[in-house]
């Protein structure tokens, strides 16, 4: 059946259906959750929005209960629409998304918290979101840069370096460099001459393979070392610094202090153990695969196929009022429409909002980078390096533009596979620019 005529089924049926009827079915069957996503919709079109609401609070915790976790998320949007405010809804869609692997959407959400000041009505109760939140999106960097930004808001800000260094793995990861370099640029001009708070800064940035930012910090507090008077302190911050200037891999060793660097560089290399060859044993002769069992679909008759479609109505109202009161003639606008787009998941809109701010000069190489990384989501590869090598063949911005540039088409041929062509550029920005980002690492790897 197509999404249309599971629809019209839908209103169909749900006409014939009264309060009566449905409280019955519920009452009869108190596990069905379907039952109870049905009468949580009749209640909330009837206005009993409180009522309403923790019928299909019910069903979503049946749905997820039951393995069913994209109707449990479809029922929380739903939930999420009349009462926006609830951070419990919030957070509680932020799990099914992360646990789901949808974490692009995780994001987006998380994102849409993070821009509401309204959202929370003290710093506390924004940590503790972000702090759970951090929980369960355990491979993004993007929860813990969100709690440094309050404790730098806070002036806490050895509390904030905290945050970072436990970002470090999750950012190298995800690749979310510029969002981090953010945080840190923020937490080094808050620092002023505090020697305490620009040590550990100068090693995250040599953790995120930017020696340049990273180590005049580190050069800083070596010459204050050396204006105490202590000679044993200022030997060792020098021995530490001649060793990551000779490629020491501050990254590798996961130290945040010349003090962590030291000791580490004293220790004795693991000895190496050869092991033993595993046995081979036979593989067992091939057995028919089990069938599955299919589980429904979110066209199946029920009440996502109404959120489904109050979503799409309202993105359909959304992009004609752009085209009415924008067009084509505000670009910049249009990037940041793509920007939007994108932060919410909405892939194809994302990719048409940026082809069009590409037009414009200033934007081609910035809205051309945001475009391949979409159609990269989108698991278009081959589009997305054709966008890129298209911006490269336009030769606008400089050398350093370009390299930027490539290091992103190395990045995007390693999520393709092809580790080779990505290790030639990668090597090739390691000739011309060393200690470039995390290059080393990746050649090592």
């Amino acid at each position: 059946m197509g999404f249309l005529d599971s629809f019209r089924k839908m209103f169909s049926s749900q006409g014939q259906e009264d309060r009566v009827s449905l409280s019955r079915k519920v009452q009869s069957s108190p596990n069905d959750p379907q039952a109870r996503q049905k009468l949580g919709i009749f209640l909330m079109q009837q206005g009993e929005v409180v009522e309403g609401l923790d019928q299909l609070a019910r069903a979503a915790v049946l749905y997820e209960k039951d393995g069913f976790a994209s109707k449990a998320i479809a029922v929380l949007r739903q939930m999420q629409k009349h009462d926006p405010g609830n951070n419990d809804f919030q957070k509680w869609l932020i799990r099914l998304l992360a646990q789901e692997g949808l974490s692009s959407d995780a994001q987006a959400e998380l994102r849409k918290v993070a821009s509401d000041p309204t959202k929370f009505t003290s710093d506390d109760q924004r940590l503790d979101f972000f702090r759970q939140t951090a929980e369960f999106m355990k491979k993004n960097p993007l929860p813990r840069l969100y709690i440094c930004d309050i404790l730098r808001g806070q002036k806490k800000l050895h509390e904030a370096v905290n945050e970072l260094e436990k970002a470090v793995p999750q950012t190298t990861s995800s690749g979310m460099y510029a969002e981090f370099a953010e945080r840190l640029r923020a937490v080094v001009s808050h620092a002023g001459n505090d020697l305490a708070v620009l040590e550990p800064c100068g090693f995250l940035w040599l953790a995120i393979g930017m020696q340049e930012e990273g180590l005049p910090i580190l050069d800083r507090v070596a010459d204050a070392e050396s204006a105490a008077g202590d000679p044993g302190r200022e030997a060792s911050v020098r021995e530490v610094l001649d060793a990551i200037r000779g490629g020491w891999d501050v990254a590798a060793a996961g130290v945040f202090s010349f003090t962590e660097a030291a000791r580490k560089r004293s220790e004795p290399e693991p000895p190496q153990v050869e092991t033993p060859p595993t046995p081979v044993r036979p593989e067992p002769p091939p057995s028919a695969p089990a069938e599955e069992p299919s589980s429904p679909t979110e066209t199946a008759e029920g009440g996502y196929e109404q959120e489904e479609s109050i979503v799409r109505s309202a993105l359909g109202r959304l992009q004609a009022k752009v085209d009415e009161e924008i067009g084509d003639t505000d670009l910049e606008a249009r990037y940041n429409l793509g920007i939007a787009y994108k932060e919410m998941g909405l892939l194809d809109e994302a990719v048409t909002e940026f082809r069009l701010a590409m037009r414009k000069p200033e934007l081609f190489v910035g809205a051309g980078s945001l475009l391949a990384d979409t159609l990269a989501d989108r698991a278009d590869f081959d589009g997305a390096l054709a966008v890129l090598e298209a911006v490269l063949a336009a030769s606008m911005g400089g050398e350093e533009v370009r390299r930027d540039v490539l290091y992103h088409k190395a990045v995007l041929l390693s999520h393709a596979g092809r580790r080779d062509d990505a290790r030639e550029i990668f090597r090739d920005i390691q000739e011309t620019t060393p200690g470039y980002r995390d290059v080393e690492a990746r050649l090592r790897s």
